[in-house]
């Protein structure tokens, strides 16, 4: 009994395991989008700056 209590308990722990570095990985994903967005974002304010600069000039 003691054996197989030890085995259920080594595939749970494996399995959640599993699981959270699944979720890290996909947090990690979504971060990094999180970051390009705000890049991007950045790069488009920059533009519309410009842009209104040159409406102006006109």
């Amino acid at each position: 009994m003691v054996i197989t209590e030890g085995f259920i308990g080594l595939i749970l722990g494996g399995v959640s395991s599993l699981l959270l570095s699944l979720i890290a990985y996909f947090l990690k994903l979504l971060v990094q989008d999180i970051r390009d967005l705000k890049k991007e974002q950045m790069n488009l304010r920059e533009l519309c700056i410009w842009l209104k600069a040159e409406q102006g000039q006109l």
